[in-house]
């Protein structure tokens, strides 16, 4: 989902401030008093200098827009129609004419603002050289519908460019870009404009906007930097109202809404996210009258209605956030923002002809607008997916790829439907929608809206999930299609109302109840951010997600939310878990809920800080119990690491020792002391693993048993070891252990789909096993890699299927002496097969 600066700023374009130099001194007193928050006091001295000098322009702006910040749109409106009458020729009076117009309902006054904008952009535009003016006309131009791409080149980049350069220039570029949901082009633009306005605090404001969906910790970093400029400034502030509805901190978003509409109680953007609040605390009362609250002034305004649906939709209640984008369109048909809203939302809950079909819409209304044009771009790809149904599934994916491993998929999902709907006492009506793109770009906008968005393996919306091909990245599918499908159950049992944290610690959980290589465990590095007081606690879980700053954070979100889960089931049972789950589907909220349904005689406040005291006591014995006893800390100089190589329980010291061993290729001494260091020490992933090196040193003293041990250990604790994995294989095939063979092929396969050596070794190790069903399905996904040997496997596919199905097996064996007309046994095959029988 892309950012939109329009979802919290007061109006995208339409007023900028710029000093008349005729009047500078008392002008700019008021316009610094304005930036600097202080509007009563803004508007007082303006009115001054506006009583002095009816002509000043800057005056009559600073005034509006102070009296429209301070909620007396009235006024405002007021001062905006006798401003005209003494400065007939402002542009920029008239966008602020637009402004108050709305605000207070006034269609007479904005279609005549937006008819004299026409004649003043038709009449006068090609005359004006300067910059100044030339952006005022852009932005002018923007709202009369005049395409972006030039009012960019001819109006804000000569105002950008000029010497000096113009502020409302960077500003409207700026904005512009986030209207159109291009985020890096916004971030690039006020970078530029906050390096010729350090202190402006709505150029901060405006580049905090640009990670609204990006790095979280730069947009709290440089909306509180607007507000330390401007403690006033209500676009920051709704940007860190909406950072901490992301992250459940309602109370902190409650706090920083309440001192908004102190200082504008009719503040339509922050009377919407009130509504927000409500609805996430289940007070539909309250909800309807903050909206009703916020459209009071302008009824029309379909931005109200936008902001409560997207956060809804951010929440994963996208039927509720699909309502009220419908309620936007009905105030305005025309507000492209609701209709790709509504389209995304209808696509993630499986009503795909509708959301496509608005999808188009708002791309044709809005050309420029990156996540409509990503929509439409993507929609034609995802209808050439191959199709494979189940009656409980519809899974897409690329023909070459469905024709491989599709079933494995499908088979794999049916299982997981069985068990997963049976543990949490739940039925599925609609069938799942799965899709897994061949196409990490394709993933991303049909997941996000953009197309550069790493590091996701899969993405659930409930009805709907999408993964990344195989192809595209080493990490086990088949993990990840377990993980995304438990996202189905729980958020189908909670009505789509549970926390961020919640749902991703059940499924990283549900991960480690089917296969113990799959899901979370403790790291060193997780060891030590636990150790070091870095966890978050339960009642504040979800902004661990928020808050990370890089992929390592990230994953220590997923783990410290897993964690979470593992202490509640260990300390209260898995039933009370599920009683949260049904508890969080009655609408209560997520602390109320954890503290209703795990310490209901308490206070919710005894309750939470009960919880949080206990899993963080919890997650320390967690660390202390992986050391063993070992002394994890790492060395920080040559001095430390000198000392803790001496010492016999320094984790860092034993492995320099053991590592110095291997650099000599003294494989003895390395297999000792890596097999002794991994006996007293935890299973570490990473660079920090012991059983690696310890498998190289037993190959290269020929000790297989060695080897294999330490290689199963890896299978046992990764989820995509291929490295171990196909070694594993390897050997099995050496020692003629065909059962080894099979479940080491599958799970590389459960890897690497579409490497052919594995399917291979199944076809062999099937049919060293007599299972001619395993033999002839190996074969024939080995059959759509494109093998070399071609003729041989149709054979071999033939034999396994002569007793099972003789047509087929009669079809493989012909496509076998097709490519090789003298291969003998395919006639002889052939020959055996019982003779096609005649239908009377």
């Amino acid at each position: 989902m892309t950012a939109r600066l329009a979802r919290v700023a007061p109006l995208a374009l339409a007023l900028t401030l710029s000093v008349s130099v005729s009047s500078a001194a008392t002008s700019a007193e008021a316009l610094a008093r304005f930036r600097q928050g202080d509007h009563a006091k803004a508007a007082e001295l303006a009115a001054l200098v506006r009583e002095t000098d009816p002509s000043d322009e800057s005056a009559h702006l600073v005034e509006i827009r102070a009296l429209i910040e301070l909620g007396h749109y009235e006024e405002a409106h007021a001062r905006s129609l006798a401003s005209l009458e003494s400065t007939r020729a402002s542009i920029r009076l008239r966008l602020a004419g637009l402004e108050t117009a709305r605000l207070v309902d006034d269609r007479e006054a904005f279609d005549a603002r937006l008819v004299e904008l026409r004649t003043i952009v038709v009449t006068q535009a090609r005359f004006v050289r300067d910059p100044a003016s030339l952006v005022a006309i852009g932005e002018a131009a923007l709202l009369l519908g005049v395409e972006p791409r030039l009012v960019l080149e001819n109006f804000f980049k000569l105002g950008r460019e000029a010497t000096p350069p113009v502020r409302e220039a960077f500003l409207a570029a700026g904005r512009l870009a986030l209207a159109k949901g291009d985020d890096a082009l916004a971030s690039r633009t006020f970078q530029q404009g906050i390096a010729a306005f350090p202190d402006d605090a709505d150029m901060w404001a405006g580049i905090a906007a640009a990670f609204l969906e990006g790095d979280r910790s730069k947009l709290v970093e440089y909306a509180e930097h607007a507000l330390k400029l401007n403690p006033a400034h209500a676009t920051a502030a709704l940007l860190l109202v909406e950072h901490a509805i992301d992250a459940e901190r309602y109370a902190e978003a409650r706090e920083t809404l309440d001192e908004i509409l102190r200082r504008n109680p009719r503040r339509a953007e922050a009377l919407a996210f009130s509504a927000v609040l409500a609805l996430l605390d289940n007070d539909e009362a309250t909800a309807a009258r903050r909206r009703a609250d916020a459209l009071l002034t302008w009824s029309t305004n379909a931005r109200v209605d936008h902001i409560i649906g997207r956060k809804l939709s951010q929440k994963y209640r996208f039927a509720e956030g699909a309502a009220y984008q419908r309620r936007a369109l009905e105030l305005d048909p025309t507000f492209t923002l609701a209709k790709l809203q509504l389209a995304q939302d209808l696509l993630r809950l499986g009503r795909d002809e509708e959301g496509w079909s608005l999808a188009a819409a708002a791309h044709q209304a809005d050309g420029y607008d990156v996540a409509a044009y990503n929509l439409v771009s993507l929609r034609d790809r995802i209808s050439s997916l191959t199709e494979l149904r189940t009656p409980h599934f519809v899974l897409r994916m690329s023909g070459p790829e469905a024709a491989v491993y599709g079933a494995r998929a499908l088979a794999l999902l049916e299982e997981a439907r069985v068990s997963l709907l049976s543990r949490y006492d739940l039925e599925l009506e609609e069938p799942v929608a799965v899709e897994i793109h061949p196409d990490p770009k394709d993933f991303a906008v049909r997941t996000f809206g953009m197309p550069d968005n790493p590091g996701f393996l899969g993405v659930c919306f409930g009805p709907l999930i999408t993964i990344n091909s195989p192809a595209t990245r080493q990490a086990n599918w088949e993990a990840v299609l377990w993980h995304e499908f438990v996202h189905t159950v729980t958020l189908s049992l909670t009505r789509n109302r549970m926390p961020r944290w919640l749902s991703e610690g059940i499924s990283v959980e549900e991960e480690t109840r089917r296969d113990a290589s799959w899901g979370q465990r403790m790291t060193l590095d997780y060891h030590t951010r636990i150790l070091a007081g870095r966890m978050q606690p339960i009642s504040r879980m979800s902004a661990a997600f928020l808050e990370a700053s890089d992929g390592e954070d990230l994953q220590f979100a997923y783990f410290q939310s897993w964690l979470a889960v593992r202490y509640l089931i260990e300390t209260h049972g898995f039933e009370k878990l599920r009683e949260l789950l049904v508890t969080l589907g009655t609408g209560r909220a997520a602390n109320d809920a954890l503290a209703s349904v795990y310490a209901a005689d308490a206070s919710p406040a005894a309750a939470l800080e009960a919880l949080d005291e206990g899993f963080l006591g919890f997650a320390r014995d967690q660390a202390r119990q992986f050391a063993r006893g070992l002394d994890l800390s790492a060395p920080n100089d040559l001095l430390e690491g000198a000392i803790a190589r001496l010492n016999p329980r320094n984790f860092f010291g034993r492995l320099t020792v053991a590592r110095s061993a291997v650099e000599a290729e003294d494989w003895e001494q390395a297999r000792s002391l890596f097999a002794r260091l991994a006996e007293e020490a935890p299973y570490l992933p990473g660079e920090y693993n012991l059983h690696r090196p310890l498998a190289a040193a037993c190959r290269r003293l020929l000790d297989t048993d060695g080897e294999r041990v330490a290689l199963e250990t890896i299978a046992a604790h990764e989820s995509a070891p291929v490295d171990a994995v196909s070694r594993l294989l390897e050997l099995a095939r050496d020692s003629g252990d065909h059962a080894a063979a099979v479940r080491w092929a599958d799970r590389w396969l459960a890897v690497h789909p579409l490497a052919p050596s594995p399917w291979r070794a199944l076809l062999d190790a099937h049919e060293a096993l007599g299972q001619s069903q395993g033999a002839a399905l190996a074969g024939q996904a080995l059959l759509k890699l494109e093998p070399p040997d071609r003729p041989s496997i149709h054979y071999r596919v033939a034999r396994a299927l002569r007793d099972s199905d003789v047509e087929a097996a009669r079809i493989n064996v012909l496509l076998a002496l097709e490519d090789a007309p003298r291969f003998r046994e395919a006639h002889e095959l052939l020959l055996s097969l019982p003779a096609k029988t005649s239908a009377r």
